[in-house]
C-alpha cells in the first residue's frame, strides 16, 4: 500500500518523503521507488504497534518475571535491558498458549538487522528451519541474546507468526527487544515514574456576578477618561462552536451553518484590505480559546493557603499560594491578575488578587468575608486565569486600522516619498562608519525615505540591527530636535537594551522607560529605575501631561497601547521603532501604531523573518498552504508579511533600497559555523566580520574531531521518554553527554572558559530541567545557560551546545519525523545553530535524510571531519531492500489505507503546552 499524491498548485507532494514531484508520472515514479515503500512501512508500522504488540488468541509472550535489568512495557511490548558497557545478557522470553486451540509458530524474525540483539530456540524456528506446535497451558522458551557497545540505545522490533491449528489465517505478535547503555548520569536522568497523560484540571463557573470579587492592587491610576476607551473584545459562543469543529459547515449545527460558510469565504479570500479586521479578530478570538484550555492544565486541587503576616506584606491582608513552576512562568502570574479558588464541597467561589510575586509562591488577597472564615494551611481547589489585556488592547488596535484608515501601514504601496537620504552623518558609534549598511538605514530613516510606509532593517543573526535603530534614534534626537520618538520592544528585556543604550548619549531628563504596572519592579535595571514610572514604590500610569514631557518613551508593544489611550495631540508623536519586530504577532504590532503614529510618522521595524517569528499556542492559527488561514497564520509577524509584499522588493527581485536596508556584516560567529545558515537562509551574502583571535580560540581544541573545524556533531544512540504527567520529552542519555562537554569545557586549559560563556540549547521543558539538575553538581556551572531556542532568540553565547532530544533507537520509528516540531520549524533551527560564537556542539541521534536543515549540516559536519560518536548513518538501496525483504517474508504489511494526517505535520502540541 502506497501514500497517494496530495496535489497542490506546485506539484504532487508526498508528506512522508517530504518529496515534491511536477507531475502525476514523477509522483507514481516516486511511489514505486523502495526509500517511498520503506517511509510508507515505517509509517504503518508506527501507527499499528500498539496493536500489533498485544497479545491475541490466547497465546502470550512475555520475558522470564524476575531477571534483573530487565523490565516489561506489556502495552508497548517493549522488553528494556539495561547493561553496563561492553557487557552482555541472555534471557528467555516466554510463549505460553492460554487458549484451547493448539497454535503453530510458524515464524520468529527481527524486523531489520541489529548488531545487539539475536534469538534462538530450540527447534531452530528463528533459523526457519521448522514450525514448533503450541499446546494449550503448554510453554515455549525462547533465548534473546543482547549485547552492549558504548553509551547508547538500540532496539529491533521481533515479530513472531502464528496459526492457530483451526484456522488458515496467520497473526502477529510483536516484541522490541531495547538495549539500554547507560552510566550514572543518564540513569538519574532516567524516568521518576511513569508517564500518564495530562488532564486539565476542573474549572469553576466564574460567570459575572457568580463569584466574590477580591481586593485588588491600590495603585495610583489615571483615571482621567481615555480618548480610546478599552472595550473587552469577547468572542461568542457561534465562534466557539464553529472554531471546535474547525470551520466544517458539514459538521456544525443547522443555524450555525450560514456563518460557518461566510467565515469559509473569508479563509478563501485570504488575507486583504477588505476583511483585515475580521481576519484577525478571528485569529486573536481562537488563540484565546486555546489559551483557556492551556491555563486549566495549571488547575491546583486542595492547594494550601498560608496567611502572610504584616511584617511580611503591610499593603493588604494576603494568603501566599505555593505554585510549581511558577519561576519558568508555567502558569505566567503577573502582579493584578486573578485566580480563582473554592472550597472542597463548597459552592462559593472567591477571586483572589496578585498583590506579589515571587519565586515559587505569590501573594493573594481575598474579600474580607473569606479572610473571617480563613484557618492557616486551610486546602482550597485552585483556578488560574491569564489577563485579557494585551488580547484586548491588540483587538483594538486592529479596529483602529480600520477607522483610522492606516492602509499605508498594513498595506503600503509603493512609496511617493522623494526624501533623498542624507550623506552628512556622523554617527555617535564611530564602529558604524566602516558599515556601508548600517549607515545607509540610518541615513534612510533620518531622512524618511519609505514614508508614509515603514522602513524596514533586516537583521539577519549578529548582524547589529539593534545598533542600528540606536543610532538612528539618537540621530533623530540630535538632528530634529522636535522630533518625539517611541521605542518598543516585545518583551521588557529587550527594551530595557535599547533604553540602556540610548543612556550613553541622552539625557535622562529627556527619556521615559515606561512599564506595565505588572511588572516586577526589582527586574528593572538599576541604571533605569530613575527615568521609570516608579513612585513611592509603585508603577504607575503617567498622565497625558507628563508623556507628552518626553522626547523619547521606551516601553514594550502592549505597553504602548496606554499612549494610544491617551488625550496626545495629533501628529505629537513622529517616529515608532519597533525593534525584534519578527518575534511579535501583527496585532501586538498594531497596538503600538494604531492610535498613535498619523501618516506623516515615521516607522522602523526590525528583525529578521528567518528567525523565530511569535509563539502561537493554537494549531489553527498557523501559516501554513494546508492550513485554516493559509499564507497569513497568527505565527507570521507584521514584518515577515510586509516584506513579501511588492514594495519592498525591486524589479530585479532585490530588496527596494529606498525602504529596506538588509545587513550582511555578522560580528558573531567564525565561517564555519556561518557557513552553513548563510547558504540557507541568506543567500550567501553574510560576511564573516568578527575578531578573527576570538572566534577561533576553539580551533585546536583537544576534543575537537577535526582541528580548525569548530563544529562537532555528536552522533548518539538515545530515546526520548516522558515521565508523570508531563507532556514534555527528555532524553537522558544526551544529558550524559551534554553534561560531559560542559565539564571537558570547564576543565579546558587553552582556551580557558567560563561557564556563563556555555549556553544550552533544548527544545523540550523536561530535558531543560534534567540538564540543568546535573549542572548544579558541576563546579563552574552555576551560569551556564539552559534553555529553549526562544530563550536564546537575540542572545549569544561564546560556545553552544544544542541536545535535540529527538531519537531513533529503532530503525522503524519514524514517528519522530512527524512529531518532533522543533526539528522541522526551519526557524528554530536557525536561531540554535546562529547563537554560537566560537565552538558549536549538537549531540544528535536522528537520521540525517529526516530533516533537510539538520540533514544538510549533519553532511556538513561529516564531510569536514567533525562527526563523532555513532557510526555516520547512511541509508543505502541494500538496507532498504534488506528491510523490505524482511516484511515480505513475513507476510507483515498494511492492510488499511491511512493518510497522514495535518496534525502530525504540524508542531507538536506538547511544545506549546509546555510554553
Amino acid at each position: 500500500m502506497v501514500l497517494p499524491a496530495i496535489s497542490d498548485q506546485t506539484g504532487y507532494h508526498c508528506p512522508l518523503c517530504q518529496v515534491t514531484c511536477d507531475s502525476s508520472r514523477a509522483f507514481e515514479e516516486h511511489k514505486a521507488t523502495a526509500r517511498h515503500r520503506v517511509c510508507w512501512l515505517k509509517h504503518w508500522y508506527q501507527n499499528n504497534r500498539l496493536l500489533l504488540a498485544k497479545n491475541k488468541n490466547g497465546i502470550v509472550i512475555w520475558p522470564q518475571n524476575n531477571i534483573d535489568n530487565v523490565r516489561f512495557e506489556e502495552r508497548s511490548g517493549t522488553v528494556a535491558v539495561t547493561l553496563s558497557p561492553e557487557s552482555q545478557k541472555t534471557f528467555p522470553l516466554i510463549v505460553k498458549n492460554t487458549g484451547s486451540c493448539p497454535a503453530i509458530l510458524r515464524q520468529i524474525e527481527l524486523l531489520h538487522a541489529c548488531q545487539f540483539v539475536s534469538i534462538t530456540d530450540s527447534h531452530g524456528v528463528s533459523k526457519g528451519e521448522r514450525y514448533v506446535r503450541v499446546l494449550p497451558d503448554v510453554e515455549y522458551a525462547i533465548e534473546c541474546h543482547t549485547q552492549a557497545d558504548n553509551l547508547g540505545v538500540s532496539q529491533v522490533p521481533v515479530a513472531f507468526q502464528f496459526k492457530l491449528e483451526d484456522s488458515s489465517q496467520p497473526f502477529f505478535i510483536i516484541r522490541t527487544i531495547q538495549v539500554n547503555v547507560e552510566d550514572s548520569i543518564a540513569q538519574e536522568s532516567g524516568p521518576t515514574r511513569p508517564y500518564e497523560r495530562q488532564r486539565p484540571g476542573h474549572t469553576f463557573r466564574r460567570i459575572p456576578g457568580s463569584y466574590i470579587p477580591g481586593i485588588p492592587i491600590d495603585t495610583e491610576r489615571n483615571n482621567k477618561p481615555k480618548r480610546l476607551p478599552l472595550k473587552q473584545f469577547t468572542y461568542d459562543a457561534e465562534l466557539y462552536n464553529i472554531a471546535v469543529k474547525n470551520f466544517n459547515p458539514k459538521k456544525v449545527a443547522p443555524q450555525l451553518q450560514k456563518k460557518t460558510k461566510q467565515m469559509q469565504a473569508m479563509l478563501k479570500d485570504g488575507l486583504n484590505e477588505n476583511n483585515y479586521v475580521k481576519w484577525f479578530q478571528t485569529l486573536l478570538w481562537l488563540e484565546e480559546m486555546q489559551m483557556e484550555i492551556d491555563i486549566g492544565f495549571y488547575n491546583m486541587p486542595e492547594a494550601p493557603l498560608t496567611r502572610v503576616s504584616r511584617q511580611q506584606y503591610s499593603k493588604a491582608d494576603c494568603v501566599e499560594l505555593e505554585v510549581p513552576g511558577l519561576a519558568e512562568n508555567r502558569p505566567s502570574v503577573l502582579r493584578g491578575d486573578n485566580v480563582f479558588v473554592k472550597l472542597p464541597g463548597q459552592r462559593a467561589v472567591y477571586e483572589g488578587c496578585v498583590h506579589q510575586v515571587l519565586e515559587r509562591s505569590i501573594y493573594l488577597a481575598f474579600n474580607p468575608e473569606f479572610m473571617r472564615t480563613f484557618v492557616d494551611r486551610m486546602k482550597v481547589n485552585v483556578e488560574f486565569t491569564f489577563s485579557r489585556y494585551p488580547l484586548r488592547v491588540c483587538h483594538r488596535a486592529i479596529t483602529l486600522t480600520q477607522s483610522l484608515s492606516l492602509r499605508n501601514l498594513t498595506f503600503p504601496r509603493n512609496t511617493a516619498s522623494s526624501a533623498a537620504s542624507i550623506q552628512n552623518i556622523l554617527p555617535f558609534n564611530r564602529k558604524l562608519e566602516s558599515n556601508a549598511e548600517q549607515m545607509e538605514a540610518v541615513r534612510n530613516i533620518v531622512a524618511g525615505t519609505s514614508k508614509p510606509a515603514p522602513y524596514i532593517v533586516f537583521g539577519p543573526p549578529g548582524t547589529g540591527k539593534t545598533v542600528t535603530i540606536v543610532e538612528a534614534i539618537k540621530q533623530i534626537y540630535k538632528l530634529q530636535p522636535s522630533s518625539r520618538i517611541v521605542a518598543c520592544a516585545p518583551s521588557n528585556s529587550a527594551s530595557d537594551i535599547i533604553a540602556i543604550r540610548l543612556l550613553e548619549h541622552i539625557s535622562k531628563q529627556h527619556m521615559l522607560r515606561m512599564h506595565a504596572e505588572s511588572r516586577m519592579i526589582s527586574t528593572i535595571p538599576e541604571k533605569l529605575r530613575d527615568m521609570s514610572n516608579i513612585q513611592d514604590g509603585n508603577i504607575y500610569t503617567p498622565s497625558d501631561e507628563k508623556l507628552m514631557a518626553y522626547k523619547i518613551i521606551v516601553c514594550t508593544l502592549v505597553t504602548a497601547g496606554k499612549i494610544a489611550g491617551a488625550s496626545l495631540p495629533q501628529g505629537h508623536i513622529t517616529h515608532v521603532f519597533l525593534d525584534e519586530c519578527g518575534h511579535a504577532m501583527e496585532p501586538e504590532a498594531m497596538s503600538a501604531l494604531a492610535g498613535i503614529v498619523e501618516k506623516d510618522a515615521q516607522v522602523v521595524l526590525t528583525g529578521d523573518p528567518h528567525q523565530l517569528g511569535p509563539v502561537i499556542r493554537n494549531t489553527q492559527c498557523f501559516t501554513g498552504d494546508d492550513s485554516l488561514f493559509h499564507r497569513n497564520g497568527l505565527d507570521k509577524s507584521y514584518l515577515e508579511r510586509l516584506m513579501e509584499m511588492p514594495m519592498y522588493r525591486d524589479s530585479t527581485g532585490h530588496y527596494n533600497r529606498q525602504v529596506v536596508t538588509k545587513l550582511l556584516n555578522n560580528y558573531r560567529s567564525h565561517a564555519s559555523i556561518l557557513k552553513e545558515p548563510n547558504e540557507m537562509f541568506y543567500d550567501s551574502e553574510l560576511k564573516v566580520c568578527a575578531d578573527p583571535v576570538y572566534v577561533t580560540a576553539f580551533c585546536n581544541w583537544e576534543y575537537l574531531p577535526k582541528k580548525n573545524f569548530p563544529i562537532i556533531f555528536h552522533g548518539v544512540k538515545g530515546k526520548d521518554e516522558r515521565e508523570g504527567n508531563s507532556p514534555s520529552f527528555f532524553n537522558a542519555l544526551e544529558v550524559s553527554f551534554v553534561i560531559d562537554y560542559v565539564k571537558k569545557l570547564l576543565s579546558s586549559r587553552n582556551p580557558k572558559v567560563l561557564g556563563r560563556e556555555i549556553g544550552i540549547i533544548t527544545p523540550y521543558r523536561r530535558q531543560v530541567e534534567k540538564i540543568r539538575t546535573q549542572l548544579r553538581k558541576v563546579n563552574g556551572a552555576r551560569e551556564t545557560k539552559v534553555g529553549s531556542p526562544e530563550e536564546f532568540q537575540g542572545d549569544e553565547r561564546r560556545v553552544i551546545i544544542i541536545s535535540t532530544v529527538r531519537a531513533s533507537a529503532d530503525q522503524l520509528a519514524t514517528d519522530q519525523i512527524f512529531r518532533l516540531g522543533f526539528l522541522r520549524n526551519c526557524k528554530r533551527f536557525n536561531v540554535a545553530v546562529t547563537r554560537a560564537k566560537a565552538l558549536l556542539i549538537l549531540v544528535d541521534v536522528q537520521d540525517p535524510c529526516s530533516d533537510d536543515h539538520w540533514g544538510r549540516l549533519m553532511d556538513y559536519a561529516h564531510q569536514m571531519g567533525g562527526f563523532c560518536g555513532r557510526p555516520f548513518p547512511q541509508v543505502t538501496e541494500d538496507s532498504l531492500d534488506d528491510l523490505l525483504q524482511r516484511f515480505s517474508e513475513l507476510d507483515l504489511r498494511p492492510t488499511l489505507y491511512e493518510e497522514v494526517s495535518a496534525r502530525e505535520k504540524v508542531e507538536a502540541p506538547e511544545w506549546h503546552t509546555e510554553y
